[in-house]
Protein backbone atom coordinates (compact mmCIF):
# COMPACT_ATOMS: atom_id res chain seq x y z
CA UNK A 1 0.00 0.00 0.00
CA UNK A 2 1.36 3.39 -0.96
CA UNK A 3 1.67 6.28 1.41
CA UNK A 4 -1.36 8.58 1.21
CA UNK A 5 -2.33 11.83 2.85
CA UNK A 6 -5.56 11.64 4.80
CA UNK A 7 -8.09 14.40 5.22
CA UNK A 8 -6.79 15.18 8.68
CA UNK A 9 -3.30 15.89 7.41
CA UNK A 10 -1.88 12.63 8.74
CA UNK A 11 0.15 10.23 6.66
CA UNK A 12 -1.11 6.69 6.26
CA UNK A 13 1.70 4.16 6.01
CA UNK A 14 1.26 0.66 4.68
CA UNK A 15 2.32 -2.44 6.59
CA UNK A 16 5.44 -3.09 4.53
CA UNK A 17 6.48 0.53 4.71
CA UNK A 18 5.95 0.50 8.47
CA UNK A 19 8.19 -2.54 8.77
CA UNK A 20 10.75 -0.83 6.59
CA UNK A 21 10.82 2.06 9.02
CA UNK A 22 10.62 0.07 12.25
CA UNK A 23 13.16 -2.67 11.57
CA UNK A 24 16.17 -0.34 11.08
CA UNK A 25 15.06 1.70 14.10
CA UNK A 26 14.71 -1.39 16.33
CA UNK A 27 17.99 -2.77 15.02
CA UNK A 28 19.73 0.47 15.94
CA UNK A 29 18.23 0.51 19.44
CA UNK A 30 19.24 -3.10 20.09
CA UNK A 31 22.74 -2.40 18.77
CA UNK A 32 23.03 0.49 21.22
CA UNK A 33 22.22 -1.78 24.16
CA UNK A 34 24.60 -4.47 22.92
CA UNK A 35 27.37 -1.86 22.87
CA UNK A 36 26.48 -1.00 26.46
CA UNK A 37 26.63 -4.52 27.89
CA UNK A 38 29.05 -6.50 25.72
CA UNK A 39 32.17 -5.36 27.57
CA UNK A 40 31.00 -6.44 31.02
CA UNK A 41 29.74 -9.75 29.59
CA UNK A 42 33.09 -10.48 27.91
CA UNK A 43 34.91 -9.49 31.09
CA UNK A 44 32.87 -11.87 33.26
CA UNK A 45 33.26 -14.75 30.80
CA UNK A 46 37.02 -14.24 30.47
CA UNK A 47 37.48 -13.90 34.22
CA UNK A 48 35.56 -17.09 34.92
CA UNK A 49 37.23 -19.17 32.23
CA UNK A 50 40.78 -17.77 32.18
CA UNK A 51 41.38 -16.59 35.74
CA UNK A 52 39.18 -18.90 37.80
CA UNK A 53 39.47 -21.78 35.34
CA UNK A 54 35.78 -22.64 35.66
CA UNK A 55 33.79 -23.78 32.65
CA UNK A 56 30.58 -21.93 31.90
CA UNK A 57 27.70 -24.19 32.88
CA UNK A 58 24.41 -24.04 30.98
CA UNK A 59 25.83 -21.69 28.38
CA UNK A 60 22.64 -21.80 26.30
CA UNK A 61 20.52 -20.68 29.25
CA UNK A 62 22.95 -17.87 30.00
CA UNK A 63 22.92 -16.81 26.35
CA UNK A 64 19.13 -16.65 26.36
CA UNK A 65 19.23 -14.66 29.58
CA UNK A 66 21.69 -12.16 28.10
CA UNK A 67 19.46 -11.82 25.06
CA UNK A 68 16.49 -11.10 27.29
CA UNK A 69 18.54 -8.49 29.14
CA UNK A 70 19.36 -6.72 25.88
CA UNK A 71 15.75 -6.80 24.70
CA UNK A 72 14.50 -5.72 28.13
CA UNK A 73 16.92 -2.80 28.28
CA UNK A 74 15.89 -1.76 24.78
CA UNK A 75 12.20 -1.76 25.66
CA UNK A 76 12.83 -0.08 28.99
CA UNK A 77 14.89 2.76 27.51
CA UNK A 78 12.30 3.26 24.80
CA UNK A 79 9.58 3.42 27.44
CA UNK A 80 11.53 6.05 29.34
CA UNK A 81 12.07 8.18 26.26
CA UNK A 82 8.48 7.90 25.03
CA UNK A 83 6.60 7.72 28.32
CA UNK A 84 7.99 8.55 31.73
CA UNK A 85 10.36 11.39 30.90
CA UNK A 86 8.03 13.35 28.56
CA UNK A 87 5.19 12.87 31.04
CA UNK A 88 7.25 14.10 33.96
CA UNK A 89 8.59 17.10 32.08
CA UNK A 90 5.15 18.01 30.71
CA UNK A 91 3.68 17.92 34.20
CA UNK A 92 6.58 20.03 35.42
CA UNK A 93 5.90 22.64 32.74
CA UNK A 94 2.13 22.84 33.27
CA UNK A 95 1.82 22.38 37.03
CA UNK A 96 3.26 25.79 38.06
CA UNK A 97 0.91 27.52 35.59
CA UNK A 98 -2.27 25.91 36.89
CA UNK A 99 -1.58 25.32 40.60
CA UNK A 100 -0.38 27.08 43.71
CA UNK A 101 2.95 26.44 45.40
CA UNK A 102 1.26 24.28 48.04
CA UNK A 103 -0.22 21.97 45.38
CA UNK A 104 3.16 21.73 43.62
CA UNK A 105 4.87 20.76 46.87
CA UNK A 106 2.28 18.12 47.75
CA UNK A 107 2.47 16.68 44.23
CA UNK A 108 6.28 16.63 44.33
CA UNK A 109 6.31 14.87 47.70
CA UNK A 110 3.85 12.19 46.59
CA UNK A 111 5.70 11.69 43.31
CA UNK A 112 8.98 11.06 45.12
CA UNK A 113 7.32 8.74 47.63
CA UNK A 114 5.37 6.67 45.10
CA UNK A 115 8.23 6.48 42.60
CA UNK A 116 10.43 5.01 45.32
CA UNK A 117 7.87 2.34 46.15
CA UNK A 118 7.83 1.38 42.46
CA UNK A 119 11.62 0.93 42.34
CA UNK A 120 12.60 -2.68 41.57
CA UNK A 121 15.78 -2.28 43.63
CA UNK A 122 13.88 -1.16 46.75
CA UNK A 123 12.19 -4.55 46.88
CA UNK A 124 15.58 -6.19 47.40
CA UNK A 125 15.72 -4.62 50.85
CA UNK A 126 12.81 -6.81 51.91
CA UNK A 127 14.67 -10.02 51.00
CA UNK A 128 18.16 -9.32 52.37
CA UNK A 129 17.24 -9.74 56.03
CA UNK A 130 17.63 -13.51 55.89
CA UNK A 131 21.42 -13.20 55.68
CA UNK A 132 21.70 -11.00 58.80
CA UNK A 133 22.21 -12.88 62.05
CA UNK A 134 19.98 -11.53 64.81
CA UNK A 135 22.58 -11.93 67.56
CA UNK A 136 25.28 -10.07 65.63
CA UNK A 137 23.18 -7.07 64.53
CA UNK A 138 19.79 -7.07 66.30
CA UNK A 139 18.70 -3.63 65.08
CA UNK A 140 19.66 -4.32 61.48
CA UNK A 141 17.97 -7.72 61.58
CA UNK A 142 14.73 -6.28 62.92
CA UNK A 143 14.60 -3.50 60.33
CA UNK A 144 15.24 -5.90 57.45
CA UNK A 145 12.78 -8.56 58.58
CA UNK A 146 10.08 -7.53 61.01
CA UNK A 147 9.98 -3.88 59.95
CA UNK A 148 11.10 -4.14 56.32
CA UNK A 149 7.98 -2.31 55.13
CA UNK A 150 8.70 0.55 57.52
CA UNK A 151 12.21 0.72 56.09
CA UNK A 152 10.87 0.98 52.54
CA UNK A 153 8.37 3.64 53.56
CA UNK A 154 11.07 5.64 55.35
CA UNK A 155 13.19 5.65 52.20
CA UNK A 156 10.14 6.77 50.21
CA UNK A 157 9.44 9.55 52.70
CA UNK A 158 13.06 10.63 52.42
CA UNK A 159 12.86 10.83 48.64
CA UNK A 160 9.55 12.68 48.86
CA UNK A 161 11.07 15.20 51.26
CA UNK A 162 14.06 15.62 48.95
CA UNK A 163 11.88 16.30 45.90
CA UNK A 164 9.82 18.76 47.95
CA UNK A 165 13.01 20.52 49.05
CA UNK A 166 14.13 20.65 45.43
CA UNK A 167 10.87 22.31 44.39
CA UNK A 168 11.29 24.96 47.10
CA UNK A 169 14.81 25.50 45.83
CA UNK A 170 13.52 26.12 42.30
CA UNK A 171 10.90 28.59 43.48
CA UNK A 172 13.28 30.45 45.80
CA UNK A 173 16.27 30.25 43.44
CA UNK A 174 18.44 28.76 46.17
CA UNK A 175 21.93 27.63 45.35
CA UNK A 176 22.49 23.87 45.47
CA UNK A 177 25.90 24.16 47.13
CA UNK A 178 24.77 25.18 50.66
CA UNK A 179 22.15 22.42 50.70
CA UNK A 180 24.74 19.81 49.76
CA UNK A 181 27.19 21.10 52.36
CA UNK A 182 24.57 20.99 55.12
CA UNK A 183 23.30 17.52 54.20
CA UNK A 184 26.76 16.00 53.83
CA UNK A 185 27.97 17.57 57.08
CA UNK A 186 24.93 16.25 58.93
CA UNK A 187 25.34 12.77 57.47
CA UNK A 188 29.04 12.66 58.31
CA UNK A 189 28.21 13.62 61.89
CA UNK A 190 25.44 11.02 62.08
CA UNK A 191 27.75 8.36 60.66
CA UNK A 192 30.54 9.21 63.09
CA UNK A 193 28.14 8.99 66.03
CA UNK A 194 26.78 5.66 64.76
CA UNK A 195 30.21 4.08 65.08
CA UNK A 196 30.00 4.67 68.84
CA UNK A 197 26.85 2.55 69.24
CA UNK A 198 27.12 -1.25 68.86
CA UNK A 199 23.73 -1.48 67.14
CA UNK A 200 23.81 1.67 65.01
CA UNK A 201 27.22 0.80 63.59
CA UNK A 202 25.63 -2.09 61.70
CA UNK A 203 22.91 0.19 60.36
CA UNK A 204 25.34 2.68 58.82
CA UNK A 205 26.03 0.65 55.69
CA UNK A 206 22.34 0.00 55.10
CA UNK A 207 21.48 3.69 55.50
CA UNK A 208 24.00 4.74 52.85
CA UNK A 209 23.00 1.89 50.55
CA UNK A 210 19.39 3.07 50.77
CA UNK A 211 20.55 6.40 49.39
CA UNK A 212 22.00 4.61 46.37
CA UNK A 213 18.85 2.49 45.93
CA UNK A 214 16.85 5.65 45.25
CA UNK A 215 18.86 6.37 42.09
CA UNK A 216 17.00 3.64 40.25
CA UNK A 217 15.41 3.38 36.80
CA UNK A 218 12.01 4.70 37.91
CA UNK A 219 12.85 7.49 40.34
CA UNK A 220 15.66 9.17 38.41
CA UNK A 221 13.84 9.75 35.08
CA UNK A 222 10.67 10.99 36.79
CA UNK A 223 12.39 13.24 39.31
CA UNK A 224 14.86 14.59 36.79
CA UNK A 225 12.19 15.32 34.18
CA UNK A 226 9.93 16.96 36.75
CA UNK A 227 12.78 19.09 38.04
CA UNK A 228 13.81 20.25 34.57
CA UNK A 229 10.21 21.09 33.67
CA UNK A 230 9.47 23.09 36.82
CA UNK A 231 12.84 24.86 36.81
CA UNK A 232 12.14 26.09 33.28
CA UNK A 233 8.87 27.63 34.38
CA UNK A 234 9.91 29.22 37.66
CA UNK A 235 13.68 29.56 37.31
CA UNK A 236 15.76 32.62 36.59
CA UNK A 237 18.52 33.04 34.06
CA UNK A 238 20.04 29.76 35.28
CA UNK A 239 16.86 27.76 34.69
CA UNK A 240 18.58 25.67 32.03
CA UNK A 241 20.91 24.09 34.60
CA UNK A 242 18.97 24.56 37.83
CA UNK A 243 16.85 21.47 37.20
CA UNK A 244 19.84 19.26 37.88
CA UNK A 245 20.91 18.33 41.40
CA UNK A 246 17.53 17.00 42.44
CA UNK A 247 18.75 13.41 42.18
CA UNK A 248 21.61 14.27 44.55
CA UNK A 249 19.13 15.50 47.15
CA UNK A 250 17.05 12.36 46.60
CA UNK A 251 20.13 10.27 47.39
CA UNK A 252 21.15 12.10 50.58
CA UNK A 253 17.89 12.78 52.42
CA UNK A 254 16.80 9.09 52.56
CA UNK A 255 20.01 8.31 54.46
CA UNK A 256 18.77 10.65 57.19
CA UNK A 257 15.38 8.92 57.12
CA UNK A 258 16.91 5.47 57.69
CA UNK A 259 19.09 6.76 60.52
CA UNK A 260 16.06 8.33 62.21
CA UNK A 261 14.05 5.13 61.80
CA UNK A 262 16.89 3.19 63.40
CA UNK A 263 16.97 5.62 66.31
CA UNK A 264 13.26 5.09 66.92
CA UNK A 265 13.76 1.31 67.18
CA UNK A 266 17.06 1.45 69.09
CA UNK A 267 15.58 1.43 72.63
CA UNK A 268 13.59 -1.73 71.84
CA UNK A 269 16.43 -4.04 70.75
CA UNK A 270 19.15 -5.76 72.79
CA UNK A 271 22.85 -5.14 72.14
CA UNK A 272 24.81 -7.54 69.92
CA UNK A 273 25.94 -10.69 71.74
CA UNK A 274 27.28 -14.18 71.19
CA UNK A 275 24.99 -16.80 69.69
CA UNK A 276 25.00 -18.90 72.85
CA UNK A 277 24.01 -15.89 74.97
CA UNK A 278 21.35 -14.86 72.47
CA UNK A 279 19.50 -18.15 72.80
CA UNK A 280 19.99 -18.36 76.55
CA UNK A 281 16.99 -18.16 78.86
CA UNK A 282 18.31 -15.03 80.57
CA UNK A 283 17.96 -13.00 77.35
CA UNK A 284 14.61 -14.41 76.26
CA UNK A 285 12.63 -11.29 77.13
CA UNK A 286 15.17 -9.01 75.45
CA UNK A 287 15.00 -10.77 72.10
CA UNK A 288 11.21 -11.07 71.93
CA UNK A 289 10.80 -7.64 70.23
CA UNK A 290 12.92 -8.90 67.33
CA UNK A 291 10.41 -11.57 66.36
CA UNK A 292 7.09 -10.81 68.05
CA UNK A 293 4.58 -9.20 65.68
Amino acid sequence: MDTKDTAGGKIRVGFRQALGLLIPYIRGRIATQIKSVWLIIVYLICFQTLVLGIAIAEASVIAVGIGLVVVGLTLFMEGLLLGLMPLGERVGLRLPQKSTLAVVLVFAFLLGFLATLAEPSIQILQTTGRSVKAWEAPLLHMMLTKHSHALVYSVGLGVGAAVLLGMVRFYRSWSLKPLIYCLVAGLVGFTAWSFLDPNMIHLTGLAWDCGAVTTGPVTVPLVLALGIGISRMVGTQESGTMGFGLVTLASLVPVFAVFLLGLSYLPHVPPPMKETDFFGMEHREKIKPLFRS
